[in-house]
């Protein structure tokens, strides 16, 4: 991870706990997500494709649209070498990860 992505992880980690920490004072605590994949390119797919795979994990257990922050290059599902365009796949022959996923 360079430098520069370092600084932008630890700013962001530091703003979703900050927004936490105010989430919490209430009695019923709010759950969050936050999502990053840092690198791009579609040699680099498997990390995408993680993240959009935990998104629909997350979804299923019940954690809403509002409480799930997504970082990610958004360059493989319509990359020239993906052989099933507009799709994100995180093994052989799965389902569509990427479906629904904020963008």
């Amino acid at each position: 991870m360079t430098e520069k992505n370092r600084y932008w992880v630890a700013l962001i980690v530091l703003m979703w706990m900050s927004a936490t920490l105010r989430v919490l004072g209430h009695s019923e605590p709010t759950k969050w997500a936050l999502l990053v994949a840092g690198s791009n390119g579609y040699e680099n797919y498997r990390h995408q494709a993680d993240v959009c795979h935990a998104y629909q994990i997350l979804k299923k257990g019940g954690l809403k649209d509002e409480n799930i922050i997504v970082f990610m290059y958004d360059d493989i599902a319509l990359h020239p070498d993906n052989p099933r365009r507009g799709v994100i796949i995180n093994h052989p022959n799965g389902s569509d990860v990427y479906h629904g996923v904020p963008k």
